[in-house]
C-alpha cells in the first residue's frame, strides 16, 4: 500500500531553532502555563512570531512573556476549546501578527477523510493546532489516547484534556501515524485512537484547528 510522509520544513534539518526536551519527563512548572499557551508558543516559534529557545529555561521563560502578552489563562482551568481560537485570534491581532486559528475540523471528520486537512496545512508549512477534549465528567475519566516515541514504539504514557501541535505525518498501511510537540517534547499518536477517543469526550471538543496566513498581511 502506498505510503505518505508529510513534516514541517524546518523541523527535521540542521536549522531548525525549535527546542525539544531530551530529559524524557513533564515539567510541572512548565504545565502551570497552560497546554494552549505552549501550543500557540510552538506554532509562533515556527512561524516567526516567537522566540526560539536553546534551553528548557528560556523555552519556559519564552512562554512565560506569551503569556503575559495577552493570552492569560486561569490557573487549573485551562481555555476551553470551544473559545480557543477566539483567545489566540485576539492576542495574534492585538500583537499584529498575521496568522489566525479557525474553528477547523473535529478528529472524526479527519480520521474520515484521511487527515486531508492535515495534509494541505503541512504541504503549506504550516503548523497544526488541535485539542485533545476533555472527557463527560465521572463517566468516562479514565479515557485517554496513547502516546508513542517518535519510533512509534509504546510509551506507556497517555493524555486528554490537552492541546498539540501537530509537526508531521505519516500515512502508512491503513495507519495514519501524527507527529505532535506536546509540553517541549515529542510524540507521536495514531489519528484513529483520537477519533475513538472523541466518542467519550464533550462534543466537538476533539479537533484540529485551522491555522493560516490573514490576507493582505504576513507572518512575521
Amino acid at each position: 500500500m502506498k505510503s505518505e510522509v508529510l513534516s514541517l520544513k524546518k523541523i527535521y534539518t540542521a536549522g531548525s531553532q525549535m527546542w525539544f526536551s531530551k530529559e524524557g519527563h513533564l515539567d510541572t512548572k512548565l504545565r502551570g502555563y497552560g497546554c494552549g499557551v505552549v501550543a500557540l508558543h510552538d506554532l509562533g516559534v515556527y512561524r516567526g512570531f516567537a522566540k526560539a529557545s536553546g534551553t528548557r529555561g528560556e523555552y519556559k521563560e519564552h512562554i512565560r512573556r506569551l503569556e503575559k502578552g495577552g493570552l492569560f489563562v486561569f490557573p487549573n482551568l485551562g481555555i476551553a476549546p470551544y473559545y480557543y481560537p477566539l483567545l489566540c485570534d485576539l492576542y495574534l491581532a492585538r500583537h499584529h501578527i498575521g496568522v489566525r486559528i479557525g474553528w477547523g475540523h473535529t478528529a472524526a471528520k479527519e480520521y474520515r477523510c484521511k487527515a486531508a486537512h492535515i495534509k494541505r496545512c503541512l504541504k503549506k508549512d504550516m503548523p497544526v493546532i488541535f485539542a485533545v477534549g476533555p472527557t463527560w465528567p465521572f463517566l468516562f475519566k479514565n479515557k485517554r489516547i496513547a502516546l508513542y516515541s517518535m519510533d512509534r514504539k509504546p510509551t506507556g504514557r497517555g493524555t486528554k484534556a490537552h492541546y498539540m501541535t501537530v509537526l508531521g505525518l505519516l500515512d502508512a498501511d491503513g495507519d495514519i501515524w501524527l507527529e505532535v510537540a506536546s509540553w517541549g517534547e515529542q510524540f507521536s499518536i495514531k489519528l484513529s485512537d483520537l477519533a475513538e477517543y472523541s466518542k467519550y469526550a464533550v462534543p466537538f471538543t476533539t479537533r484540529f484547528y485551522n491555522v493560516y496566513e490573514k490576507k493582505g498581511r504576513r507572518s512575521q
